[in-house]
């Protein structure tokens, strides 16, 4: 999905968030800004915006010298949800469908968006809405045939839902499952520091992008990750980035799980209302959608 206008502000607004956490510099600010005009100038209207924020974000590390503006952000968000995590699993297990339940789940998560100034008390995870467009049957049909999965995971905060989502996905089927981490801090993406503590391990693989797109463009990533996106019998691509980089593919493979959230994204999917998505873009296609 390539820039809209609307993402614009967005961008730019994005960009002084991250660099007054990043520093106290004024001058450095006003130079970044300046120099995000001109990326934002020059990229245009001609790729996806993850694509943009990566140079950004890349301009703002360089020239702070700070790796990880919304490391301590990322852990407080971690942590609220974490606290809640034993609720949340016992609602799932008393669930007529646990596993549509944590799919659900872990779209509400998407909301955890400390970026967009989306970091609403976990107790709004317990008060979930029905899917704006939901492909869970046609998900559970790629399910029921796969052998492999790779889950490519968004937000800090939402990790630990996702947590629950594979957790589901292994009882109800037999699995093996990858679990795609960005390489390095961009934004408040999840890294491998980020998971540390919330039992990833021993419950599915945990590989990086290698590359730090907020988003997911292939030629940018390693040579693992490109591997299990290749041979996985199914993808779940979580979070609008993931969404705004990866359906142009129209993969059959590929599920996306997130929240409408801003006007671009609501335009491109004919939506008239906020909320979350349980997608298949490729089955939007063979139903007409243009």
């Amino acid at each position: 999905m390539k820039t809209q206008p609307d993402c614009i502000p967005c961008q730019l607004a994005t960009a002084l968030k991250t660099l007054k956490k990043a520093t106290q510099d004024h001058g450095i600010i006003c130079e970044v800004m300046k120099s995000t005009l001109k990326l934002l100038h020059d990229f245009g209207f001609e790729v996806p915006p993850p694509r943009v924020y990566r140079e950004i974000m890349r301009l703002i590390k360089e020239k702070t010298s700070n790796q990880d503006p919304f490391s301590e952000d990322k852990k407080i968000q971690t942590q609220k949800v974490w606290e809640i995590y034993p609720i949340l699993k016992e609602n799932i297990q008393k669930a007529e469908d646990p596993l549509r339940l944590a799919l659900i789940l872990s779209c509400q998560g998407n909301l955890i968006d400390i970026v967009r100034d989306q970091g609403p008390e976990p107790s709004f995870l317990l008060d979930l809405p029905t899917p704006l467009i939901d492909h869970y049957e046609w998900l559970c049909s790629f399910l029921s045939k796969a052998k492999t999965v790779l889950i490519i995971a968004d937000n800090a905060g939402e990790a630990v839902l996702d947590r629950l989502m594979v957790e589901q996905l292994k009882e109800k089927y037999d699995l093996r499952v990858f679990y795609a981490v960005r390489g390095m801090p961009i934004l408040n993406d999840v890294t491998f520091e980020d998971l540390e503590g919330l039992g990833f391990e021993g419950l599915c693989e945990v590989i990086s992008t290698e590359d730090d797109t907020p988003g997911v463009v292939l030629e940018f990533t390693g040579e693992a990750f490109r591997r299990a996106f290749k041979e996985a019998d199914l993808i779940i691509a979580k979070g609008q980035g993931n969404f705004e980089t990866l359906e142009e593919l129209v993969d059959e493979r590929l599920f996306f799980l997130f929240w409408a959230k801003c006007e671009p994204i609501l335009n491109y999917l004919k939506l008239k209302e906020r909320g979350p998505l349980v997608m298949s873009f490729s089955l939007m296609k063979c139903q007409s959608f243009s």
